[in-house]
């Protein structure tokens, strides 16, 4: 399984998590924030994404969510769709909680 990891600053990390050329799962670490499963739920549903799993761990100055995605229809989540879920969690994942 690859691991693509887009660090902004030390407050936040996302990674990104293929399997070959098909998005898997997503990780969110937030350091002192709120999770986001509930915002990103919302937004991942309207692209026909559900999420099949999801863990969170909770650190001394945050968490960290891990969040397993898979299509409504069962097809896998590569090409257009895969981008179309990276753009859509990004802003949510960097987006300030005030």
């Amino acid at each position: 399984m690859e691991e693509d990891t887009n660090k902004v600053n030390s407050d936040i990390s996302v990674q990104f998590f293929e399997n070959g050329p098909e998005l898997t799962s997503i990780e969110v670490g937030r350091k002192g924030r709120a999770p986001i499963i509930s915002r990103l739920h919302r937004a991942l549903f309207t692209l026909g994404i559900v999420i099949s799993a999801y863990q969170v761990r909770t650190l001394p100055n945050g968490v960290v969510e891990r969040i397993v995605l898979q299509r409504r229809d069962g097809g896998s989540m590569s090409g257009e769709l895969s981008h179309l879920a990276r753009a859509t969690v990004l802003p949510i994942a960097l987006e300030s909680d005030t």
